[in-house]
């Protein structure tokens, strides 16, 4: 004769293993993407604090200085293929007109078909004109030709350090509104998903018991 009572216990035994697995999982993943929000989060507020203080210390002196570090995602291809469509560039003000050529600036152009826009190109010259200030050629590296508006030392916001491809594209993703609620629904499901297994493996242990 079959014993039920030792087939029930049996199934779920393995229920509940299986379902612990899933609580783990879900336990990991959820806590992970907490612990990258957070450490995001530090980050940001960091990268905040620094570039305001910095623009509080420069704006109360006598003369105006651009933000010492700034971001820019390029949406050209004048630069490839150093730097591409949807890269996010990094620079650094440099102080005192420390900027030579094969430098990678970004700055404001005075150029009729581009004036009043911020361009990223290479200095290939530089000419002195006087203490802190100069004139430089810049040139697209992927364009032919030097750029026909010369680069003051005022209108550069500063020196490329590095670049991240794609910044671009993640940023466009989470400009759609559909996409930037689908992304707050991810931890929210998870959350969810990981409430209800809790749910359902003590409703599990207490049958067994």
């Amino acid at each position: 004769m079959v014993d039920w009572s030792d087939n029930v216990i049996s199934l779920l035994d393995n229920k509940n293993e299986k379902i612990q697995k899933i609580i783990l999982l879900f336990r990991f993943v959820f806590h992970s993407f907490l612990v990258a929000i957070l450490v995001f989060l530090i980050i940001l507020v960091f990268l905040v604090t620094f570039y305001y203080s910095d623009l509080i210390l420069n704006s109360s002196g006598c003369s105006f200085r651009k933000p010492l570090f700034s971001t820019y995602i390029i949406a050209s291809q004048s630069m490839l293929p150093t730097i591409k469509v949807n890269d996010a560039i990094f620079i650094k003000r440099v102080d005192n007109d420390n900027y030579n050529v094969g430098d990678i600036v970004t700055f404001v152009s005075s150029d009729e078909n581009y004036n009043g826009l911020k361009i990223t190109h290479r200095i290939v010259k530089k000419q002195n004109i006087s203490k802190n200030q100069s004139l430089y050629t810049t040139k697209g590296d992927n364009n032919p030709v030097s750029d026909t508006a010369l680069v003051d030392t005022d209108s550069i916001y500063g020196k490329v350090l590095f670049r991240v491809p794609k910044v671009g594209k993640v940023k466009n993703f989470f400009s759609n509104p559909v996409h930037y609620f689908i992304c707050l629904l991810i931890p929210i499901g998870l959350f969810v998903f990981y409430q209800i297994g809790k749910i359902f493996y003590i409703i599990l242990s207490t049958k067994k018991s």
